[in-house]
């Protein structure tokens, strides 16, 4: 044993020993950002330990993540210099399936099951309602996947579930005992079933339950705020025998609402446990006292919370930099320009940071930063156009463009689903090889002398690349990638996927295809930004030396980095439209939650930037408000630079003038404008929303809206316009959502 054992206590701070000396009976410890809450949990595994309170075997400590517990049972064994393998650490479902696999008899498993995938489950699900005659284009095997991991993360078994014929959650239920059956007869489980069948055996076998009940004395929880109501049954069950829970979470930190996790847990503790202890952890350890008097003032505002201020020993800092700008490109390279900065004092890559709302804001950096050969990484995701929506665009382009792309038409010809299966492509290529043709001229060699379905489809797709090929002569390119996404109905198969699924990744497809259509305008053609893209793919492949991050909120954290950039703090982006629509007051909440993370991730320096222009501005006009969490921080520790050029009379000139002399760091929009303006014909729209006096004004003009398609207008009432729409029923839109085709 170590010299450092018989004083490790004295490494923590008054209210960090507190919270590891205090074992006994229930305590929450709200553990503040940065304020180290893995070193108290690993004190207090160590305290239990070396003063023999326990053996290795009778601590069950839960985390999140595998890496997590992997990086605790190091940390501890290290200090006692001995191994602790015996000792019960993990997620909860690698903990779950522990107890599971010596009990499975009592669920009806064997020993050995199998642990399925989402794929595998998402195949089962499929199967079973085929075999059941189910509507697939009505509701998809991801819809019912995402139904029945809600019950199971709620602790609703499927036997315990009836409903009437008529009900509208008949045939939800229905395929939750179908699936569930299926899982019990192939000996598998899914990872909802590791605690839910836990929780069974539990409930069910007082003696099982009374065994571990009396095996584990402590418990010890970490990331509290994140669990979700089937693990809050299980933890209360097993803490039942000993009654020594400690569980370490930050109500302020609770943002993964989306995937189940219910904050409500960590605020009722005192009601789920009898007469608990509460410690708060507000001492920080990482970032200045700016940043944290900011990061508290805005989190104040929200009301489901247990209440702490954070602080610190650390010097003021600077105050938190907000700067406003009228286009995105704006935007990038001004970040780009404070990284040269931080570059030129000697700043590590690694210590800058670009954190997003939405994942699809990464183009317009990633663009400026290939250009100028900064390295980067996207932690959580995709790189812009590595993401799957993407290079279906990118490729349904390749093709239009080069009837001879073969791996572009594999790539697109069943998406979205036409039937055409990967036999069928194989015999397609077959055909091109033998032939010494593309696979285009191969599909309608393929189709000849046969009408069935499959080539009834292929002859469809032929036509309509035929019909874009054509149109790619008479319209711009942006234009055509709109055409594109409507007559192939892409638009609606991702709102399909997004109906059907609670990834988020699925809930960004549409955003990041608003995005691209957006950057398809800074290039004068398609064979330019073609081109373009290629580089960009050449470009990204080295990144293993230090790099700059960029990321979401979301994936930021429990990350540390001495520089962030927070961008798009744009009302309706930053607090989320969505969040706040479909769940009011709760969803402001977890939206402000985000933005403490956010700001919490910084060190010493924070620079907030927003947008005036929409960000996709090709389907709206809307002029960007910042974010409310902008007008919520103290004034006093902020330094505004708004785009104040746009209030100011002489915008045009001052804009002309100081533009002049890097033309080529202009965007194209701005290079015209400027050029109009010395040949005094600007014809400025601030792209706020339309207000004309005169319908006639706008009567029988050409419109495109993102789910309608092309259309003409022919009424206006001043909001909204009805639309006489090429393939579609006339419709009313408001005209903000109109975009109008020259």
């Amino acid at each position: 044993m170590t010299e450092n054992l018989n004083n490790y206590l004295n490494f923590l701070n008054k209210e960090q020993r507190e919270a590891v000396e205090n074992v006994y009976g229930p305590s929450l410890v709200l553990a503040g950002a940065g304020s180290g809450k893995t070193r108290v949990l690993t004190y207090k595994i160590l305290h239990l330990l070396v003063k023999k309170l326990a053996f290795p075997g009778q601590i069950l400590a839960v985390t999140f993540t595998n890496k997590a517990a992997s990086e605790m049972k190091i940390r501890v064994s290290s200090l006692l210099n001995y191994p602790i393998d015996k000792m019960w650490l993990g997620t909860f479902h690698s903990l779950s399936a522990k107890i599971l696999r010596s009990n499975a008899q009592l669920v009806g498993l064997k020993s050995n099951f199998v642990i399925i995938d989402s794929d595998d489950q998402i195949k089962l699900i499929k199967q079973i309602c085929e075999r059941e005659k189910i509507n697939l284009k009505e509701k998809s095997p991801k819809y019912f996947a995402s139904i029945i991991d809600n019950y199971k993360n709620r602790g609703i078994f499927s036997d315990l579930l009836t409903a009437q014929k008529k009900s509208k959650d008949y045939q939800s239920i229905k395929i939750y005992n179908l699936y569930q059956a299926e899982l019990i007869r192939l000996n598998c489980v899914d990872f909802g079933d590791l605690i839910l069948h836990c929780l069974k055996i539990f409930k069910k076998n007082k003696d099982v339950c009374l065994k571990f009940q009396n095996l584990f004395k402590f418990i010890l929880v970490d990331e509290y705020q994140d669990i979700n109501n089937v693990q809050q049954q299980w933890l209360e069950i097993l803490s039942e025998g000993q009654k020594n829970i400690c569980c370490v979470g930050d109500d302020d930190q609770s943002i993964y609402s989306w995937r189940g996790a219910d904050v409500s847990n960590l605020l009722n503790f005192e009601k789920n446990f009898e007469k608990p202890r509460i410690i708060r952890l507000e001492q920080n350890y990482r970032s200045t006292k700016n940043i944290l008097e900011c990061a508290s003032y805005l989190i104040a505002k929200n009301h489901g919370r247990y209440g702490k201020k954070l602080w610190s020993e650390n010097n003021d800092g600077d105050k938190i930099s907000i700067r406003g700008f009228w286009e995105t490109k704006e935007e990038s390279f001004f970040v780009s320009d404070e990284i040269e900065k931080l570059i030129s004092y000697k700043t590590p890559l690694n210590e800058i940071a670009i954190l997003f709302r939405v994942a699809a804001h990464t183009r317009s950096f990633e663009d400026r930063f290939i250009s100028l050969g900064l390295p980067y990484k996207i932690i959580g995701g995709l790189r812009f156009y590595e993401r799957k929506e993407i290079k279906d665009i990118i490729a349904y382009l390749r093709l239009v463009n080069n009837l001879n792309d073969d791996l572009a038409l594999e790539r697109i010809i069943n998406i979205p689903k036409r039937g055409i299966g990967t036999l069928t492509i194989k015999k397609i290529s077959f055909i091109s090889r033998n032939h010494k043709i593309s696979m285009f001229e191969a599909l309608s060699k393929f189709i000849e002398n046969s009408s069935n379905k499959i080539n009834i489809e292929i002859s469809e797709f032929i036509q309509k690349i035929i019909k874009w090929r054509n149109s790619k002569n008479h319209i711009n390119h942006v234009e055509l990638a709109q055409l594109i996404l409507e007559d192939s109905k892409y638009i609606e198969h991702l709102e399909h996927q997004e109906k059907n699924s609670k990834n988020p990744e699925n809930l960004n497809r549409i955003e990041n295809i608003k995005e691209f259509l957006e950057t398809l305008k800074e290039f004068e053609n398609l064979e330019g930004f073609l081109e373009h893209v290629s580089l960009v793919m050449e470009n990204i492949s080295n990144t293993s030396g230090e790099t700059i991050t960029m990321m979401t909120m979301h994936a930021a954290k429990g990350l540390e980095f001495d520089n962030v950039f927070l961008s798009g703090w744009e009302e309706g982006v930053f607090p989320s439209k969505r969040s706040i629509e479909e769940k009011g007051q709760k969803g402001l909440e977890e939206e402000r939650r985000l933005a403490y993370v956010a700001l919490t991730r910084a060190r010493k320096k924070i620079n907030i930037t927003y947008v005036n222009q929409n960000r996709y501005s090709y389907a709206s006009h809307d002029f960007n408000s910042p974010s409310r969490f902008i007008d919520e921080l103290p004034k006093e520790l902020i330094e505004i630079h708004d785009s104040i050029n746009i209030k100011n009379d002489n915008f045009i000139d001052e804009f002309s003038h100081n533009m002049n002399s890097e033309e080529n760091y202009i965007s194209p929009g701005r290079r015209r404008l400027i050029q109009n303006k010395k040949n005094n014909e600007v014809d400025w729209d601030l792209n706020q929303d339309f207000n004309f006096e005169d319908s006639f004004s706008i009567e029988g003009s050409r419109v495109f809206h993102q789910k309608y398609g092309y259309g003409k207008i022919i009424n206006f009432d001043g909001e909204k316009a009805e639309v006489n729409f090429e393939k579609s029923n006339n419709k009313k839109i408001f005209i903000k959502y109109l975009q109008f085709i020259k």
